[in-house]
C-alpha cells in the first residue's frame, strides 16, 4: 500500500482536541441541600462533568474518534497497486531494441516482457480496450485499439526484436495519439530503460508507467569498428577496433581477425572494468593487411549478457583506378596531393585546353582550382575558391580571416585529419543550398561543403589554397584522398568507397545497374525479400540484423551481387544497466517490477466513515447510552432493549 498525499496526516491532531473535550467537563456551582435522595442522577451528571477527571469509556468517544480516524486516513489518499484496473483504455508498449536480447533474466529480457504484457492483456475488463505497439529504430503498431483479446495475445506473440537503438519518444508520442480522449488512458512501457531523456512531449491526461525488465549489466561489446585503406603508396587496409567492458569487473578475451571467413589473427585483449566516467575500452589496430578486398570480421568469445555485440563485420569492395581531370592555371600543392595515390590518374589542363580534354574521354573526378568553366564535363567535382552549377552554395561575398568554429568528425571527407589550427586569410562568403551540408564550419561562412544532386557529388571549399596554410599540414593529402573516395563512392551510401561498417537500422543503398527489374535481398537469417527496382540506388530499409546481407540481381545472363554488413556498435545498447527512472520532461517515471495501476481506497474509507457517523448520532439519540459505563454494559442495554 502507498499513501499519495501522507502530509494530510497533520490532521491526526483533532483526534487529541476530541479525547481533551472528554477531560474537560463544565463546573457546576455547588449547593447546600437537605437530602440527597432525589439527586443521584444530578450527581452522576456533576461526576460526568467534574473537569481534569479520569477518562472514562464511552462508546460515543470511541465512535467519534473512530471517525474522525478514518476521516484523515481518506484524506492521505491510501492506494494499493493492482494489475491493470477496470475501465482502462490501455497501450502497451513493447521494448524491442538490441539491449532487450540480453538474457540477465530468462530466458531474455525480451521474453520477459512479452510474458509481462500478456499478463496486462489478461486483467483486461469487459469494456476495456488495449493497442500493443513494438518500439526499436522504427515504431510499429503490432494491433490496434481493441477490446478483443485474442487479437491482442497474437500480437505479443508476433512481437520481435532488433538489433537497432530504440526511439522510445516516437512510441510515447504514437500511443498518447491514441488514447487521447478515451476513459482513463495508461501507458505501461515495457523497457529496460536504456534510452536518452524524453524531452518536448506532453501527455495531458493520459497515465504513464515504466515496467523495468532486466537487472544485471554483464557485458563486453565491439562498440568501434572502422576499415579504411592507406593513404599515399601503400594503400592496403587497416582495420579499428574497440571493445568496451560494462561490467564491474575487468575482463580477459580473444580477439579474432577474420578474412572471408578464415582466421587471419588472434590478439588476447585485457579490457579494464567500468567506471564513474563509463565503460573500460580496450583499442586494437590491425594494420598493413595484405588482402586488397572481401569481408573482414572481429569477435570474441565471452560469457556474457548479450551476443550480438561479440562480432561486427566490414566489407572492402577492391580499389578503383580513377580518372581525375585537373583545371587550373598551376598548382604544385593540389597536383601532388592528387597524384599521392597510385590508383589515381590526373590529367592537367587549362581553360583554354578544357575542350580538347573532354574529347579524350571520361572522367571520374574534375577538380577546379578556381576556375570556373561553363563547359565542365558533366560528374562529380573538387572545387576551391569558384562557384559552379553544381556547387552547393550561392555566393554572397567575401569573408575575411575566417576561423574555423567547428567540423564533422564522422564525415568522410573531413575525418582522420585536424581542422581547428587552419588558418585563412580569406575566403568566399556563402550561403548554403537546401542539398547542401556544412562540412567545416566557419564563423562566419562555411568553408567546406559537401553534397549530392542528380547523380553527381561535389566537394566545395570556399578558399583559394595560397590564401591559407593548409597545404602545409598532414590534413591536406588526408582531405584530398578523402575527397576522391567519397566522390566516387556509391550514391547516397553514408561511408567511404570501401564501406566502413553500417549500423543496423540505417537505410542502406544499393547500386543497381540498369536492366535489372528486381533484386533479392537475403538477411543474416537467411530470409530472402524481393525488391521491385524502380530507380538505382535503391533504399534497402530492412538491415534490422547484425551479419552479412546479400543483394542480387540478374539481367540477361549476367548476375549482379552486392554484399554489406550491418552491426550494433552502439554503447547505449551494449550498456546493459536497467534504468532506475524513465526521465519525461521535468519528471522521473519511477521503474515497477511489473505492470500496475494505483487504485485509490479513500472511497471506500470514506463511506465506512459516514456509517460510523451515522451510528454515532443513533446511539447519542439513544438517550440512555449516553454515559460513563463501559462498552461491554452499553452493548448489554442495548440487547436488553432489543428483546
Amino acid at each position: 500500500m502507498s499513501l499519495i498525499a501522507p502530509l494530510n496526516f497533520l490532521f491526526a491532531g483533532l483526534l487529541g482536541v476530541v479525547l481533551l473535550l472528554y477531560v474537560l467537563r463544565l463546573k457546576r456551582k455547588e449547593r447546600v441541600i437537605s437530602s440527597t435522595f432525589l439527586w443521584h442522577s444530578a450527581l452522576r451528571d456533576l461526576q460526568a462533568n467534574a473537569p481534569w477527571q479520569r477518562l472514562r469509556s464511552s462508546l460515543l468517544m470511541w465512535l467519534q474518534l473512530a471517525f474522525l480516524a478514518l476521516a484523515i486516513f481518506a484524506l492521505v489518499r491510501p492506494s494499493i497497486k493492482v494489475l491493470a484496473a477496470g475501465g482502462q483504455t490501455i497501450a502497451i508498449i513493447m521494448d524491442a531494441s538490441g539491449s532487450m536480447v540480453a538474457t540477465d533474466v530468462q530466458p531474455s529480457r525480451f521474453e520477459q516482457a512479452r510474458s509481462e504484457a500478456g499478463r496486462l492483456i489478461n486483467a483486461l475488463s469487459t469494456g476495456d480496450q488495449a493497442t500493443v505497439i513494438s518500439s526499436a529504430a522504427q515504431t510499429r503498431v503490432l494491433a490496434p485499439l481493441t477490446a478483443d483479446k485474442n487479437i491482442l495475445k497474437k500480437a505479443i506473440t508476433s512481437a520481435r526484436t532488433q538489433d537497432t537503438g530504440c526511439n522510445l519518444r516516437e512510441a510515447i508520442v504514437l500511443a498518447s495519439s491514441l488514447l487521447r480522449g478515451k476513459q482513463n488512458p495508461q501507458i505501461y512501457v515495457l523497457s529496460d530503460g536504456a534510452v536518452a531523456p524524453i524531452n518536448d512531449l506532453s501527455l495531458g491526461k493520459v497515465g504513464l508507467q515504466f515496467v523495468r525488465i532486466g537487472k544485471g549489466n554483464e557485458n563486453l561489446a565491439i562498440t568501434a569498428m572502422d576499415v579504411r585503406r592507406g593513404y599515399g603508396a601503400n594503400t592496403n587496409p587497416q582495420i579499428f577496433v574497440t571493445a568496451s567492458n560494462f561490467s564491474s569487473h575487468e575482463k580477459s578475451v580473444n580477439l579474432e581477425l577474420s578474412h572471408d571467413n578464415d582466421l587471419v589473427e588472434v590478439r588476447p585483449m585485457t579490457i579494464p572494468a567500468a567506471s564513474e566516467k563509463g565503460p573500460g575500452q580496450q583499442a586494437q589496430l590491425f594494420g598493413d593487411l595484405t588482402f586488397q578486398q572481401g569481408l573482414f570480421s572481429v569477435r570474441f568469445d565471452a560469457d556474457d549478457d548479450l551476443k550480438t555485440d561479440n562480432a561486427a563485420y566490414a566489407v572492402l569492395s577492391a580499389p578503383q583506378n580513377l580518372k581525375v581531370l585537373l583545371l587550373t592555371n598551376g598548382n604544385t600543392f593540389l597536383e601532388n596531393a592528387l597524384n599521392l595515390d597510385p590508383h589515381v590518374q590526373v590529367f592537367r589542363t587549362t581553360p583554354g585546353d578544357l575542350a580538347a580534354a573532354k574529347a579524350k574521354g571520361s572522367y571520374d573526378v574534375v577538380v577546379c582550382d578556381g576556375i570556373n568553366s561553363p563547359n565542365l564535363p558533366d560528374t562529380n567535382q573538387l572545387v576551391f575558391n569558384t562557384v559552379t552549377d553544381l556547387s552547393p552554395v550561392t555566393k554572397v561575398g567575401v569573408a575575411s580571416a575566417p576561423s574555423v568554429a567547428d567540423y564533422d568528425k564522422k564525415h568522410p571527407v573531413t575525418r582522420s585529419a585536424p581542422w581547428n589550427d587552419v588558418r585563412f586569410t580569406q575566403a568566399i562568403a556563402a550561403q548554403l543550398k537546401p542539398w547542401g551540408q556544412a562540412i567545416v564550419e566557419g564563423e562566419k561562412t562555411p568553408l567546406i561543403v559537401a553534397g549530392e544532386q542528380k547523380g553527381r557529388r561535389v566537394v566545395w571549399c570556399g578558399f583559394d589554397l595560397f590564401d591559407t596554410d593548409l597545404p602545409m599540414r598532414v590534413a591536406f593529402p588526408i582531405f584530398v584522398t578523402n575527397a576522391l573516395r567519397w566522390l566516387t563512392a556509391q550514391r547516397g551510401a553514408t561511408g567511404p568507397a570501401e564501406g566502413s561498417a553500417l549500423r543496423a537500422g540505417e537505410m542502406v543503398p544499393l547500386m543497381v545497374p540498369p536492366g535489372i527489374q528486381e533484386i533479392t535481398v537475403t538477411a543474416p537469417d537467411k530470409t530472402s525479400r524481393s525488391i521491385p527496382v524502380s530507380a538505382s540506388p535503391v533504399a534497402y530499409d530492412g538491415a534490422d540484423r547484425v551479419g552479412v546481407y546479400t543483394a542480387t540481381g540478374r539481367v540477361g545472363k549476367t548476375d549482379w551481387k552486392q554484399v554489406f554488413a550491418v552491426n550494433l556498435l552502439s554503447k547505449s545498447e551494449s550498456n546493459l544497466q536497467p534504468g532506475v527512472a524513465l526521465k519525461v520532461e521535468n519528471t522521473n517515471i519511477t521503474a515497477e517490477t511489473h505492470a500496475r495501476a494505483n487504485r485509490e481506497l479513500w472511497g471506500y474509507i470514506t463511506l465506512a466513515a459516514l456509517a460510523l457517523l451515522g451510528l454515532e448520532w443513533w446511539v447519542y439519540h439513544r438517550g440512555s447510552l449516553w454515559s460513563p459505563d463501559s462498552l461491554v454494559t452499553v452493548f448489554r442495554k442495548l440487547r436488553v432493549r432489543s428483546t
